[in-house]
């Protein structure tokens, strides 16, 4: 059985292999088009992987989406908006579930490239990246249905949210605005048998 880590990098894998020839075949500056591609303003990625009672999350944004700058944060304010941002991506109620009930064991949020974390310095200039990783325990994963993600009423500079989701009987994708913030990992046995009927 796959460790929840090992699902969604194998996710990320076959996503990225399946973008791999349309990035270049687009590409007339190898370099600079890819990461220029990847990185929207405007545009989020969340990634969703569930096996057995587990599920992880996994959110990448670009730092402007989050706090409104890419750079480190240098005065007060901007210190201040970067803590504001990251206790709003520590909200236990960003996603919501049907199906089973999931409870927030851990989370991870990587701020450094816009705040001085720890002894980490980073002079990069250009783009950032704030990322944030949730893990989730659910009563019955193989009932869970529906996943309501709530990033997007917290983050209004997030316009689009590409999701990807992986579970052990399927994977899917689509892309969330903020008027349709609803991921279907499965569809509850009672609307399959009207469909069929």
């Amino acid at each position: 059985m796959l460790k929840p880590y090992c699902l969604i990098v194998a996710l990320l894998v076959s996503s990225m292999l399946i973008a791999a020839p349309q990035l270049h075949s687009n590409n007339s500056d190898k370099q600079s088009e890819p990461a220029q591609q990847s990185h929207l303003h405007g545009t989020a990625q969340l990634t969703l992987a569930l096996e057995g009672n587990a599920l992880e999350i996994s959110f990448e944004s670009p730092a402007a989406n989050i706090v409104g700058f890419e750079h480190k944060a240098t005065d007060e304010k901007q210190i201040k908006v970067v803590k504001q941002a990251k206790q709003k991506l520590q909200a236990a109620d960003l996603f919501s579930f049907s199906g089973s009930d999931c409870s927030l064991k851990k989370t991870e949020i990587d701020m450094s490239s816009v705040i001085e974390e720890g002894h980490q310095h980073n002079d990069r200039e250009g783009h950032s990246e704030i990322s944030a990783n949730y893990r989730y325990e659910c009563s019955t994963g193989e009932k869970l249905e529906t996943v309501s993600v709530n990033l997007m009423s917290r983050f209004p500079a997030v316009k689009t949210l590409e999701v990807r989701w992986l579970t052990y009987r399927q994977q899917g994708a689509t892309k969330l605005k903020a008027q349709s913030n609803l991921i279907r990992i499965r569809w509850p046995m009672t609307k399959i048998q009207n469909i069929i009927n």
